[in-house]
């Protein structure tokens, strides 16, 4: 009886802990249409001058067509219906990555928060020739793994999930780092990255 009892009490638990704490993390495809998508990929063949971090190049984008592809009432309407919440577009740049052959990829982290209210932050593929995957943990400690295609989006809340990249064995990947937020005050770490692009 007291075993039955204690079986029922742990189930409550992990159900209110199921409801309460559902992933930050989410991952659509064929995100662009293809005239959208087609004009992202074309842009993006030419673009030199990135700055070296090591295991990547980058590059912010100044660009006004691209900043109303991604920032358009449309695809901001997409973003909201899937996770649920009010956000708008970030003054944050775009920021165009490119992690080549014998990057060791992202490490295990949290985003870090750059606003009062966390942020979401978007990983847009444009190329993936890669042997990369995209991981992150669930809040039971589930590894989920990801390979992630052109024109997909994923979407990570900032102090959320722990994610990573695994390293490029081969090929390379082709991205753009987005920021979506729910505020306009931004903290001390939201001046600290913007530094990175000088």
């Amino acid at each position: 009886m007291f075993l039955n009892v204690l079986f029922i009490i742990l189930l409550i638990i992990i159900i209110l802990y199921i409801c309460l704490y559902n992933d930050d993390v989410y991952y659509i495809e064929d995100f662009l249409s293809d005239e959208e998508y087609n004009y992202i990929n074309n842009y993006f063949k030419n673009i030199n001058n990135l700055k070296s971090e090591k295991f990547r190049l980058i590059k912010p984008i100044f660009d006004e067509n691209i900043d109303n592809i991604f920032y358009s009432e449309k695809y901001i309407n997409k973003i909201k219906n899937v996770i649920n919440e009010n956000i708008k577009k970030s003054d944050f740049p775009i920021e165009f990555r490119i992690y080549p052959e014998g990057s060791s990829g992202m490490k295990c982290h949290k985003d870090t928060l750059l606003y009062e209210i966390p942020q979401y932050e978007m990983v847009y593929t444009i190329e993936n020739e890669s042997d990369s995957y995209t991981n992150w943990y669930s809040y039971f400690g589930w590894n989920n793994k990801i390979y992630t295609k052109p024109n997909s989006l994923i979407i990570v809340k900032a102090q959320g999930n722990i994610h990573c990249v695994s390293p490029i064995n081969k090929g390379f990947r082709k991205i753009l780092k987005l920021i979506y937020t729910q505020t306009n005050n931004y903290n001390r770490n939201y001046i600290n990255e913007m530094k990175r692009f000088k």
